[in-house]
């Protein structure tokens, strides 16, 4: 059932275009400090406390798009906020590397 499906993912979100091994061995340290330093997160209030972050799919080839991270916030709220800002954003721009945030939704 696709609600069910989304209702599973509604604290996901998808970083797109971001280089693969950019994250290091360390995703959810990488997404922690990107989010606090590109959304001044203190504006929030508290750290983004995040329950994974990975990739998705097979280890693309040498001229294949990077895989998707997906990143799994614990706050719904947080998660909402940082979609919000990535919205007016744009384009997310961190460590010299340009990439999109946008939510994870099933395909319909």
């Amino acid at each position: 059932n696709m609600d069910l499906e989304n209702r599973n993912r509604r604290r996901n979100l998808r970083i797109v275009g971001l280089p693969e091994g950019q994250e290091g061995d360390n995703a959810i340290n990488y997404v922690s400090r990107m989010v606090k330093e590109t959304f001044n997160i203190e504006q929030f209030g508290n750290l983004p406390i995040l329950d994974n972050a990975h990739r998705v799919g097979n280890k693309p080839g040498f001229k294949d798009k990077p895989r998707h991270l997906i990143v799994r916030f614990h706050f719904l709220q947080m998660k909402e906020n940082i979609l919000r800002a990535a919205k007016m954003s744009g384009m997310v721009e961190f460590e010299e590397c340009k990439f999109r945030i946008v939510p994870d939704c099933s395909r319909e």
